[in-house]
């Protein structure tokens, strides 16, 4: 790296900087050059390209209580926006129809609909528009996260709705009431039910949607009349992650077309290059405009990736562009007095970088490492018996920590920058 003219690569002398009881630091002579840090300032920009799933399975839940009679014509009439975008994605899908009625035997979790799974092909929209039908004679006590519950396990799995599940395929599970849901166990329950279905480790295989009354308090239309918040459905679909509409809306389809983008079994998360980059930094664009940062209808970044929500998820084939900033690993030179081992009786000063103790972050097998960054560094440091030396000085109270010195050609002018990597050097011995 080369920084204010000077080129600061091997030849240093470096060593760990440890909290007072590490009685012995020993180094490691090294053949090549570590250089784990960014130059302060390097924009990255990771550039990833959206991609359906090969297959999803479609489950629609919907609500036959006598209120739902204008809503489940506005979804039959609205279809073209889902399935439109799940047909261009050229995903092999299936859907299957059930109601939130757990009381009719005839329901109770059973496909409803003739052919009870929809497969694709020219005749998919109007069987879907025939299924979405359920009626309007259900018990007023919907139970809809149940009703998938009863529909995916044994004994309508393997018996009455048996060929829905495909090992291959993801899953959608999709809720459509003016009600809240009224099911026995918690939210967490279902969230973990429906993740499970896919298997350890493919959770992000599942998501889901509804089409549900608003938050916090609800919603109207003159047209279909009043919702009741949805607020286990809204619960459950940002834990799982997926699309959440309002049913008061007028026009449904721009809630269907999100949720097709939604099934369509696109990525919704994408891992960065760095992940652990500068937070405030990251700029995310799809198709080159800019998406905002937000939990539930932007984008968020965790576990080192950058995760879409709501109506922000990417369409097939869709850049999506993650520019950020590494994180700043760089400190200015100072001054201070230094110990030499070889000349007690020097008064000298080098310029050094020293980590206080507050810089002390995390917790090791021998001692409390510092991180230069804020985080601990695996060990990767170079040095030169002929160049460099490690000098001792004191720090805050009786602590004594290590810092890198310099002399000859690797000797830095005021003000320099150098970047350094370290952890607790190998052989310390922790002292209580």
């Amino acid at each position: 790296m080369i920084r204010n003219g000077i080129s600061l690569g091997v030849g240093f002398f470096a060593a760990a900087w440890l909290m007072a009881g590490c009685d012995e630091t020993r180094l490691h002579k090294v053949t090549q050059h570590y250089d784990l840090f960014f130059p302060e300032g390097e924009v990255q920009k990771d550039t990833f390209t959206q991609k359906a799933a090969a297959m999803i399975d479609i489950l629609w839940v919907v609500d036959n209580s006598p209120s739902m009679l204008q809503e489940q014509n506005n979804l039959a009439n609205n279809f073209d926006s889902f399935i439109g975008i799940i047909e261009s994605s050229n995903v092999d899908y299936q859907i299957a129809v059930i109601s939130t009625d757990m009381d009719q035997a005839s329901h109770k979790g059973q496909f409803l609909g003739n052919p009870k799974i929809i497969q694709r092909g020219p005749n998919a929209k109007a069987q879907f528009q025939a299924n979405i039908r359920v009626g309007t004679t259900g018990a007023g006590n919907e139970q809809g996260l149940m009703a998938a519950w009863t529909a995916l396990t044994e004994p309508l799995i393997s018996g009455v709705n048996a060929g829905f599940l495909r090992p291959g395929a993801s899953l959608a599970v999709i809720f459509v009431s003016d009600e809240d849901d009224h099911s026995f166990n918690k939210i967490t329950f279902y969230q973990r039910f429906f993740e499970q279905q896919k298997g350890v480790g493919n959770e992000n295989r599942v998501v889901g949607g509804a089409i549900v009354g608003d938050e916090p308090d609800g919603c109207q239309n003159p047209q279909t009349g009043a919702a009741v918040v949805g607020r286990r459905y809204h619960e459950l679909v940002q834990q799982v992650g997926g699309s959440i509409g309002s049913i008061c809306a007028s026009d449904w389809s721009a809630t269907l077309n999100q949720l097709g983008l939604t099934v369509a079994g696109l990525d919704r998360r994408f891992t960065l290059s760095d992940p652990q980059p500068e937070d405030s930094t990251i700029d995310v664009k799809v198709n080159g405009t800019s998406v905002p940062r937000d939990y539930q209808n932007g984008w968020t970044f965790e576990n080192g990736s950058v995760f879409f929500a709501g109506g922000y998820v990417p369409p097939p084939g869709a850049t999506i562009e993650v520019s950020y900033l590494h994180p700043q690993k760089e400190f200015t030179l100072t001054q201070i007095p230094a110990y030499d081992p070889n000349n007690p009786g020097a008064d000298i000063h080098v310029t050094v970088y020293a980590p206080g103790a507050a810089q002390c972050t995390k917790t090791s097998d021998c001692a409390s490492e510092c991180g230069l960054a804020g985080r601990c560094d695996g060990m990767a440091i170079n040095y030169d018996y002929t160049s460099g030396w490690v000098l001792e000085t004191p720090s805050v109270g009786t602590e004594t920590h290590y810092v890198v010195s310099f002399e000859g050609n690797y000797y830095p002018l005021g003000g320099s920058v150098i970047q350094v990597v370290y952890s607790c050097a190998g052989g310390c011995k922790f002292n209580p």
